[in-house]
């Protein structure tokens, strides 16, 4: 009887090892990351336009599409060619609780002739867990975004990563069709 309960545990054992191997990739791991942290960064051939044009359509483009807090702090450096923005989103509250989450990052550009660099990166993950009546049951709590890879693998995980991933690219792809219409080349910095 003892080996029949050990063989039975053995063929568990393999096949939760098979499920797992055949499970959707965890929705968290669509986020770049570099060194344990999200970041989504690339450089981007914008021939024959200036290092003070591109400043200039950088500096536009932060002042019009970075949403963000009173407290927000814009550093520009037009010498060095890098403006810096924080920048907040919002996500639409998800769930039977309609619990709150909004994230801020950092948005920096570099600008030189022929080509600029964007990094978005020190992401911060704010949320508050909601009584059914809509009140506050706990929170509100900020943590790193990277937060998010140490939490079970469910829909509300999914949706968290799935929504700054989507929002990241929207704003990339805008940034992208202000600076300078192209097509991206890998360069180094």
């Amino acid at each position: 009887m003892k080996i029949f309960y050990l063989a039975l545990l053995l063929l568990s054992v393999g096949h939760v090892s098979n499920a797992q191997q055949t499970r959707k990739p965890y929705g968290y791991k669509r986020l770049p990351l570099v060194e344990n942290k999200v970041v989504y960064t690339g450089v981007v051939v914008a021939p024959c336009i200036s290092q003070q044009v591109l400043f200039e359509r950088a500096r536009q483009w932060l002042a019009q599409t970075i949403i963000s807090g009173p407290d927000t702090a814009r550093t520009r450096n037009r010498e060095a060619g890098m403006l810096v923005a924080h920048g907040l989103l919002n996500q639409p509250p998800i769930g039977a609780f309609k619990d709150p989450n909004s994230y801020t990052y950092d948005c920096t550009i570099y600008v030189r002739d022929g080509k600029y660099k964007y990094q978005i990166d020190r992401f911060q993950w704010a949320y508050s867990t909601m009584t059914l009546t809509g009140t506050v049951a706990r929170g509100p709590f900020t943590s790193p975004l990277e937060q998010l890879g140490t939490l079970p693998n469910n829909y509300y995980t999914e949706d968290r990563a799935g929504y700054v991933d989507e929002q990241m690219k929207a704003l990339i792809s805008s940034l992208e069709a202000t600076l300078a219409p192209h097509s991206a080349a890998d360069l180094t910095w």
